[in-house]
Protein backbone atom coordinates (compact mmCIF):
# COMPACT_ATOMS: atom_id res chain seq x y z
CA UNK A 1 0.00 0.00 0.00
CA UNK A 2 1.15 3.54 -0.75
CA UNK A 3 0.91 4.54 2.91
CA UNK A 4 2.86 1.58 4.36
CA UNK A 5 6.18 3.41 4.53
CA UNK A 6 4.60 6.27 6.49
CA UNK A 7 3.47 3.93 9.25
CA UNK A 8 6.86 2.21 9.34
CA UNK A 9 8.43 5.65 9.77
CA UNK A 10 6.08 6.39 12.68
CA UNK A 11 7.06 3.08 14.28
CA UNK A 12 10.73 3.98 13.73
CA UNK A 13 10.33 7.30 15.55
CA UNK A 14 8.99 5.45 18.60
CA UNK A 15 11.71 2.80 18.31
CA UNK A 16 14.38 5.43 19.00
CA UNK A 17 12.76 6.17 22.36
CA UNK A 18 12.89 2.59 23.66
CA UNK A 19 16.37 1.60 22.41
CA UNK A 20 18.30 -0.04 25.25
CA UNK A 21 15.23 -0.47 27.45
CA UNK A 22 14.08 -3.99 26.56
CA UNK A 23 17.14 -6.12 27.44
CA UNK A 24 17.60 -9.02 26.85
CA UNK A 25 15.26 -8.77 23.84
CA UNK A 26 15.58 -6.30 20.97
CA UNK A 27 13.31 -3.23 21.00
CA UNK A 28 10.33 -3.53 18.65
CA UNK A 29 7.42 -1.21 17.90
CA UNK A 30 4.13 -2.46 16.45
CA UNK A 31 1.27 -0.30 15.19
CA UNK A 32 -2.25 -1.53 14.46
CA UNK A 33 -4.01 0.44 11.73
CA UNK A 34 -7.77 0.25 11.11
CA UNK A 35 -9.08 0.86 7.59
CA UNK A 36 -12.33 0.84 5.68
CA UNK A 37 -12.87 -1.86 3.06
CA UNK A 38 -11.24 0.25 0.33
CA UNK A 39 -8.32 1.46 2.51
CA UNK A 40 -9.34 5.08 1.89
CA UNK A 41 -9.76 5.94 5.56
CA UNK A 42 -6.95 4.70 7.78
CA UNK A 43 -6.14 5.41 11.41
CA UNK A 44 -3.86 4.13 14.15
CA UNK A 45 -5.96 2.37 16.78
CA UNK A 46 -3.29 0.67 18.89
CA UNK A 47 0.45 0.82 19.53
CA UNK A 48 2.60 -1.78 21.24
CA UNK A 49 6.23 -1.81 22.28
CA UNK A 50 8.42 -4.58 23.64
CA UNK A 51 7.87 -4.61 27.40
CA UNK A 52 10.78 -3.25 29.41
CA UNK A 53 11.45 -6.73 30.80
CA UNK A 54 11.70 -8.04 27.23
CA UNK A 55 8.25 -9.70 27.32
CA UNK A 56 5.48 -9.60 26.17
CA UNK A 57 6.57 -8.58 22.68
CA UNK A 58 5.39 -5.49 20.81
CA UNK A 59 2.97 -7.23 18.43
CA UNK A 60 1.34 -9.05 21.32
CA UNK A 61 0.93 -5.81 23.25
CA UNK A 62 -0.55 -4.02 20.22
CA UNK A 63 -3.38 -6.49 19.66
CA UNK A 64 -3.98 -8.05 23.09
CA UNK A 65 -7.52 -7.32 24.31
CA UNK A 66 -8.19 -5.07 21.31
CA UNK A 67 -11.83 -5.04 20.18
CA UNK A 68 -11.77 -5.68 16.43
CA UNK A 69 -14.70 -4.64 14.24
CA UNK A 70 -16.06 -6.95 11.55
CA UNK A 71 -16.74 -4.02 9.22
CA UNK A 72 -13.07 -2.93 9.19
CA UNK A 73 -9.77 -4.17 7.82
CA UNK A 74 -6.61 -4.26 9.93
CA UNK A 75 -2.92 -3.99 9.16
CA UNK A 76 -0.21 -4.63 11.73
CA UNK A 77 3.04 -2.74 11.19
CA UNK A 78 6.23 -3.77 12.98
CA UNK A 79 9.88 -2.74 12.93
CA UNK A 80 10.98 -6.40 13.04
CA UNK A 81 9.58 -9.70 11.78
CA UNK A 82 7.07 -11.14 14.31
CA UNK A 83 8.41 -14.15 16.24
CA UNK A 84 7.01 -17.60 15.48
CA UNK A 85 8.62 -19.78 18.17
CA UNK A 86 6.41 -20.78 21.06
CA UNK A 87 8.01 -20.31 24.47
CA UNK A 88 6.55 -18.94 27.66
CA UNK A 89 3.40 -18.03 25.77
CA UNK A 90 1.88 -17.69 22.32
CA UNK A 91 4.24 -16.46 19.63
CA UNK A 92 3.42 -13.11 18.02
CA UNK A 93 2.60 -14.89 14.75
CA UNK A 94 0.10 -17.16 16.53
CA UNK A 95 -1.41 -14.15 18.27
CA UNK A 96 -1.85 -12.42 14.90
CA UNK A 97 -3.42 -15.50 13.28
CA UNK A 98 -5.72 -16.14 16.24
CA UNK A 99 -7.03 -12.59 16.12
CA UNK A 100 -8.97 -13.61 12.94
CA UNK A 101 -9.15 -9.94 11.90
CA UNK A 102 -5.65 -8.92 10.80
CA UNK A 103 -5.55 -8.97 7.00
CA UNK A 104 -2.05 -7.62 6.43
CA UNK A 105 1.30 -7.57 8.22
CA UNK A 106 4.03 -5.12 7.20
CA UNK A 107 7.46 -5.15 8.84
CA UNK A 108 10.80 -3.46 8.20
CA UNK A 109 13.40 -6.20 8.69
CA UNK A 110 13.66 -9.99 8.75
CA UNK A 111 14.64 -11.18 12.23
CA UNK A 112 18.12 -12.81 12.03
CA UNK A 113 17.39 -15.04 15.04
CA UNK A 114 17.61 -18.61 13.69
CA UNK A 115 14.30 -19.41 15.39
CA UNK A 116 12.61 -16.83 13.16
CA UNK A 117 14.65 -15.66 10.12
CA UNK A 118 11.80 -15.70 7.61
CA UNK A 119 9.80 -18.45 9.30
CA UNK A 120 7.39 -15.93 10.82
CA UNK A 121 6.71 -14.41 7.41
CA UNK A 122 6.20 -17.85 5.87
CA UNK A 123 3.71 -18.94 8.54
CA UNK A 124 1.66 -15.77 8.14
CA UNK A 125 1.47 -16.26 4.36
CA UNK A 126 0.46 -19.91 4.85
CA UNK A 127 -2.46 -18.63 6.91
CA UNK A 128 -3.64 -16.32 4.12
CA UNK A 129 -2.31 -13.12 5.63
CA UNK A 130 -0.81 -10.66 3.17
CA UNK A 131 2.80 -9.85 4.14
CA UNK A 132 5.10 -7.06 2.99
CA UNK A 133 8.65 -6.52 4.25
CA UNK A 134 12.05 -5.05 3.49
CA UNK A 135 11.70 -1.37 4.35
CA UNK A 136 15.32 -0.20 4.58
CA UNK A 137 15.33 2.84 6.83
CA UNK A 138 18.69 4.11 8.04
CA UNK A 139 17.39 4.86 11.53
CA UNK A 140 16.03 1.32 11.96
CA UNK A 141 19.24 -0.23 10.63
CA UNK A 142 21.25 1.86 13.10
CA UNK A 143 19.20 0.71 16.10
CA UNK A 144 19.29 -2.97 15.08
CA UNK A 145 22.99 -3.06 14.15
CA UNK A 146 23.95 -4.46 17.56
CA UNK A 147 21.17 -7.04 17.54
CA UNK A 148 22.17 -8.25 14.06
CA UNK A 149 25.82 -8.54 15.15
CA UNK A 150 24.66 -10.51 18.20
CA UNK A 151 22.66 -12.98 16.14
CA UNK A 152 24.99 -13.29 13.14
CA UNK A 153 28.51 -12.86 14.58
CA UNK A 154 27.82 -13.80 18.22
CA UNK A 155 29.17 -10.55 19.66
CA UNK A 156 27.61 -7.22 20.66
CA UNK A 157 28.12 -3.88 18.99
CA UNK A 158 30.95 -2.27 20.95
CA UNK A 159 31.03 1.45 21.73
CA UNK A 160 34.18 2.94 23.27
CA UNK A 161 33.70 6.14 25.25
CA UNK A 162 36.72 8.22 26.20
CA UNK A 163 36.70 11.48 28.12
CA UNK A 164 40.00 13.25 27.54
CA UNK A 165 41.68 16.46 28.57
CA UNK A 166 42.75 18.96 25.95
CA UNK A 167 46.25 17.47 26.05
CA UNK A 168 45.00 13.90 25.47
CA UNK A 169 44.90 12.37 28.97
CA UNK A 170 42.02 10.51 30.59
CA UNK A 171 43.08 10.91 34.24
CA UNK A 172 45.87 11.74 36.62
CA UNK A 173 47.85 8.65 37.52
CA UNK A 174 46.17 6.58 40.26
CA UNK A 175 43.80 9.42 41.08
CA UNK A 176 40.12 10.04 40.26
CA UNK A 177 39.96 12.96 37.88
CA UNK A 178 36.94 15.04 36.84
CA UNK A 179 37.49 16.07 33.22
CA UNK A 180 34.20 16.85 31.49
CA UNK A 181 31.43 19.30 32.42
CA UNK A 182 27.88 18.61 33.64
CA UNK A 183 26.40 18.69 30.12
CA UNK A 184 28.84 16.02 28.98
CA UNK A 185 28.09 13.99 32.11
CA UNK A 186 24.35 14.12 31.30
CA UNK A 187 25.08 12.87 27.79
CA UNK A 188 27.12 10.00 29.25
CA UNK A 189 24.32 8.96 31.59
CA UNK A 190 21.78 9.14 28.76
CA UNK A 191 24.09 7.01 26.62
CA UNK A 192 24.31 4.40 29.38
CA UNK A 193 20.52 4.11 29.45
CA UNK A 194 20.57 3.11 25.77
CA UNK A 195 23.05 0.28 26.30
CA UNK A 196 22.54 -3.32 27.39
CA UNK A 197 25.83 -3.46 29.30
CA UNK A 198 28.73 -1.27 30.38
CA UNK A 199 32.27 -2.64 30.79
CA UNK A 200 35.29 -1.39 32.74
CA UNK A 201 38.54 -2.80 34.09
CA UNK A 202 39.17 -3.40 37.79
CA UNK A 203 41.52 -0.40 38.10
CA UNK A 204 38.74 1.95 37.02
CA UNK A 205 36.48 0.53 39.73
CA UNK A 206 39.23 0.87 42.36
CA UNK A 207 40.35 4.39 41.47
CA UNK A 208 37.02 6.01 40.52
CA UNK A 209 34.85 4.08 43.00
CA UNK A 210 32.18 4.37 40.31
CA UNK A 211 28.53 3.25 40.21
CA UNK A 212 28.23 2.83 36.40
CA UNK A 213 24.50 3.60 36.50
CA UNK A 214 22.35 6.01 34.53
CA UNK A 215 21.76 8.84 36.99
CA UNK A 216 19.07 10.82 35.19
CA UNK A 217 15.62 11.12 36.75
CA UNK A 218 13.37 8.45 35.26
CA UNK A 219 16.20 6.53 33.61
CA UNK A 220 17.81 4.90 36.66
CA UNK A 221 15.80 1.71 36.09
CA UNK A 222 17.30 1.46 32.60
CA UNK A 223 20.87 1.33 33.88
CA UNK A 224 22.84 -1.31 31.96
CA UNK A 225 24.32 -4.59 33.14
CA UNK A 226 27.61 -3.66 34.83
CA UNK A 227 30.58 -5.76 33.68
CA UNK A 228 33.99 -5.72 35.39
CA UNK A 229 37.15 -7.41 34.13
CA UNK A 230 39.17 -8.49 37.16
CA UNK A 231 41.70 -11.24 36.56
CA UNK A 232 42.61 -11.62 40.27
CA UNK A 233 39.22 -10.70 41.76
CA UNK A 234 41.12 -8.36 44.08
CA UNK A 235 38.29 -5.85 44.55
CA UNK A 236 37.13 -4.42 47.87
CA UNK A 237 33.48 -5.28 48.50
CA UNK A 238 33.04 -1.92 50.26
CA UNK A 239 33.27 -0.13 46.89
CA UNK A 240 30.10 1.71 45.83
CA UNK A 241 29.42 -0.55 42.88
CA UNK A 242 28.81 -3.52 45.19
CA UNK A 243 26.30 -1.71 47.42
CA UNK A 244 23.31 -2.07 45.11
CA UNK A 245 23.76 -5.26 43.11
CA UNK A 246 20.20 -6.41 43.81
CA UNK A 247 18.94 -3.35 41.97
CA UNK A 248 21.66 -3.13 39.32
CA UNK A 249 22.86 -6.43 37.89
CA UNK A 250 26.65 -6.82 38.12
CA UNK A 251 28.96 -9.36 36.48
CA UNK A 252 32.68 -10.01 36.96
CA UNK A 253 34.94 -11.93 34.57
CA UNK A 254 37.92 -13.41 36.40
CA UNK A 255 40.63 -16.07 36.43
CA UNK A 256 40.25 -16.51 40.17
CA UNK A 257 39.29 -20.07 41.16
CA UNK A 258 39.15 -19.60 44.93
CA UNK A 259 35.65 -20.40 46.17
CA UNK A 260 36.26 -18.36 49.32
CA UNK A 261 37.13 -15.24 47.33
CA UNK A 262 34.05 -15.67 45.18
CA UNK A 263 31.68 -16.22 48.12
CA UNK A 264 31.87 -12.62 49.37
CA UNK A 265 30.78 -11.35 45.96
CA UNK A 266 28.10 -13.97 45.45
CA UNK A 267 26.57 -12.93 48.79
CA UNK A 268 26.19 -9.45 47.31
CA UNK A 269 24.31 -10.81 44.26
CA UNK A 270 27.29 -10.38 41.96
CA UNK A 271 27.52 -12.93 39.16
CA UNK A 272 30.99 -14.42 38.65
CA UNK A 273 32.21 -15.90 35.36
CA UNK A 274 35.48 -17.79 35.79
CA UNK A 275 37.58 -18.38 32.70
CA UNK A 276 40.82 -20.29 32.24
CA UNK A 277 43.88 -18.31 31.14
CA UNK A 278 43.73 -19.31 27.47
CA UNK A 279 40.06 -18.24 27.24
CA UNK A 280 40.45 -14.96 29.12
CA UNK A 281 40.37 -12.71 26.07
CA UNK A 282 38.07 -10.14 24.51
CA UNK A 283 36.75 -12.55 21.89
CA UNK A 284 35.44 -15.04 24.47
CA UNK A 285 34.19 -12.33 26.82
CA UNK A 286 32.21 -10.66 24.03
CA UNK A 287 30.82 -14.04 22.95
CA UNK A 288 29.66 -14.77 26.49
CA UNK A 289 27.99 -11.36 26.79
CA UNK A 290 26.24 -11.91 23.46
CA UNK A 291 24.89 -15.26 24.71
CA UNK A 292 23.38 -13.37 27.65
CA UNK A 293 21.47 -11.09 25.26
CA UNK A 294 23.88 -8.15 25.21
CA UNK A 295 23.63 -6.47 21.81
CA UNK A 296 25.05 -3.04 22.65
CA UNK A 297 28.09 -2.75 24.93
CA UNK A 298 29.56 0.51 26.21
CA UNK A 299 33.24 0.38 27.24
CA UNK A 300 34.20 3.18 29.65
CA UNK A 301 37.76 2.37 30.65
CA UNK A 302 40.37 2.47 31.70
CA UNK A 303 43.46 3.11 29.60
CA UNK A 304 44.55 -0.55 29.36
CA UNK A 305 41.05 -1.70 28.42
CA UNK A 306 40.70 1.00 25.74
CA UNK A 307 44.09 0.09 24.32
CA UNK A 308 43.18 -3.61 24.20
CA UNK A 309 39.88 -3.01 22.35
CA UNK A 310 41.60 -0.70 19.88
CA UNK A 311 44.60 -2.91 19.20
CA UNK A 312 42.45 -6.00 18.72
CA UNK A 313 39.94 -4.00 16.65
CA UNK A 314 37.12 -5.25 18.87
CA UNK A 315 34.98 -2.13 18.55
CA UNK A 316 32.50 -0.52 16.17
CA UNK A 317 32.07 3.07 17.35
CA UNK A 318 34.00 5.60 19.45
CA UNK A 319 32.70 8.54 21.46
CA UNK A 320 35.49 10.99 22.32
CA UNK A 321 34.60 13.75 24.76
CA UNK A 322 37.30 16.44 24.83
CA UNK A 323 37.34 19.15 27.48
CA UNK A 324 39.36 22.37 27.58
CA UNK A 325 41.03 21.09 30.75
CA UNK A 326 44.80 20.38 30.91
CA UNK A 327 46.28 17.55 32.99
CA UNK A 328 49.92 17.67 31.92
CA UNK A 329 52.64 15.01 31.91
CA UNK A 330 51.43 13.25 35.08
CA UNK A 331 48.38 11.74 33.43
CA UNK A 332 47.37 8.48 31.76
CA UNK A 333 47.44 8.77 28.01
CA UNK A 334 43.99 8.12 26.56
CA UNK A 335 44.74 4.81 24.88
CA UNK A 336 48.23 3.75 25.81
CA UNK A 337 49.31 5.43 22.60
CA UNK A 338 48.58 8.90 21.19
CA UNK A 339 45.02 9.63 20.10
CA UNK A 340 46.50 10.75 16.80
CA UNK A 341 47.39 7.10 16.22
CA UNK A 342 43.67 6.43 15.70
CA UNK A 343 44.45 7.55 12.15
CA UNK A 344 45.95 4.08 11.67
CA UNK A 345 42.42 2.66 11.95
CA UNK A 346 39.93 3.38 9.17
CA UNK A 347 37.33 5.52 10.91
CA UNK A 348 34.48 7.63 9.62
CA UNK A 349 33.51 10.80 11.50
CA UNK A 350 29.74 10.56 12.01
CA UNK A 351 29.07 13.67 14.04
CA UNK A 352 30.51 16.45 16.20
CA UNK A 353 28.55 18.05 19.05
CA UNK A 354 29.29 20.78 21.57
CA UNK A 355 28.46 20.62 25.27
CA UNK A 356 29.53 24.03 26.52
CA UNK A 357 33.34 24.04 26.33
CA UNK A 358 33.44 20.27 25.74
CA UNK A 359 33.43 18.69 22.29
CA UNK A 360 31.99 15.29 21.42
CA UNK A 361 33.35 13.51 18.36
CA UNK A 362 31.55 10.37 17.18
CA UNK A 363 33.54 7.97 15.01
CA UNK A 364 32.59 4.64 13.45
CA UNK A 365 34.56 1.82 11.81
CA UNK A 366 34.48 1.90 8.02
Amino acid sequence: MYFDLNYIKIASSVLKQIAGKTFPNPPVVAILVESDKLFKVNKIVSLGITSFSGRPHAEYNAIHNFNFKKSKKYTLYSTLEPCCHEGRGLSCVSKIINSKFIDRVVFAKIDPDTRVNGKGKKKLIENNIDVSSGYLLEEIDEIYKGYFLNRKVKRPRVFLKLATSLDGYIARKNKKTKITNEQSDSFSHLLRSKMDAILVGSNTVKIDNCLLTSRINGLEKFSPLRVILSRKLDLDTSLKIFKNCKKYKTLIFTLQKSIEKKKKFLKLNVEIVTLVEKNYNLGNILKKLASMGVSNLLVEGGAKIFSLFLKERKFDDIFILRSNFFIGGKGFNATGFELDDLSKIKLLKKDVKRFGNDTLEILTRK
